[in-house]
């Protein structure tokens, strides 16, 4: 069963990457990196975020509009249900901009399965993974992605300790068997995500990345879980039910705010 859950895992990832290339051979994509077609509206009006926005607060706003664009979509076509293949044409190039804000000495292509390249002086230093969750990996499935994504790196001459990965929300991404033998006691993807129960998951992610040093070589640095259940969808969904809907990211607990040493680091290869 493990078999066909992981094959099916890597159709899917291999679907949506010809879709993306089919998607930029047939639109124009402007000096930023994000398709002229598909401009994401302004959403700060449904955030309350700090003065001087954080880049946690900044990617999970922009990430949100992705997941409204296809909410509209799919409300406007009359579907059944949103593009997963549509939704990862617009994110990586969202990304690709992101990143290029807080990195302006590099250049930031997407080498393949939505493994960023990060490159100084036609040099690649550094790759970066920003998974919305972990829907398509969790467990131990993500490993397999982990080691797909050293091999890209050793194929660029990039160490493994520039590789960052980088987890939005748990949401979609626990697995409760596993959770429940990486704790050592039994608690349900539910309950695990209650924000009373923020300090469980925690540890969960905790022990979870610390499982990965066999691949890195300092996975508490290079691995990290932004949300517990706060969803860019989710609340991309709220926000289209209730277009006054407020997300209030300032006050929210997140348990971890990492970009901005990592851009720091990253900025100085």
């Amino acid at each position: 069963m493990e078999k066909i859950e992981y094959q099916l895992d890597r159709i899917a990832t291999a679907l949506e990457t010809i879709a993306r290339g089919l998607n930029s051979s047939n639109n124009v994509v402007n000096p930023d990196g994000e398709d002229s077609k598909a401009k994401p509206e302004n959403l700060d009006k449904n955030f309350i975020t700090h003065s001087t926005m954080t880049p946690e607060e900044e990617l999970f706003i922009r990430t949100t509009n992705i997941y409204l664009d296809e909410t509209q979509r799919k409300y406007d076509e009359g579907l059944q249900r949103k593009s997963a293949v549509k939704v990862s044409q617009n994110l990586i190039p969202m990304q690709i901009s992101f990143l290029k804000k807080y990195l302006p000495d590099f250049t930031i292509a997407e080498h393949s399965s939505a493994v960023l390249v990060l490159s100084k002086n036609e040099t690649p230093k550094a790759l970066i993974r920003i998974y919305t969750d972990l829907g398509f990996h969790r467990a131990d499935h993500w490993r397999r992605d982990m080691l797909q994504i050293t091999k890209i790196a050793s194929s660029l001459s990039i160490p493994k300790e520039n590789i960052f990965l980088l987890v939005i929300s748990n949401l979609n991404g626990l697995d409760s068997s596993h959770v429940s033998s990486t704790l050592g006691f039994k608690i349900s993807n539910k309950d695990i995500l209650n924000n009373s129960n923020q300090n469980i998951l925690k540890d969960y992610c905790e022990r979870y990345i610390k499982s990965f040093s066999d691949i890195f070589p300092t996975p508490e640095n290079q691995i990290y879980f932004l949300t517990s259940a706060l969803h860019p969808n989710v609340v991309a969904e709220e926000i289209f039910t209730n277009r006054s809907h407020v997300t209030d990211l300032e006050n929210y607990p997140w348990m971890s705010t990492p970009l901005s040493e990592t851009f720091k680091y990253v900025n100085s290869l």
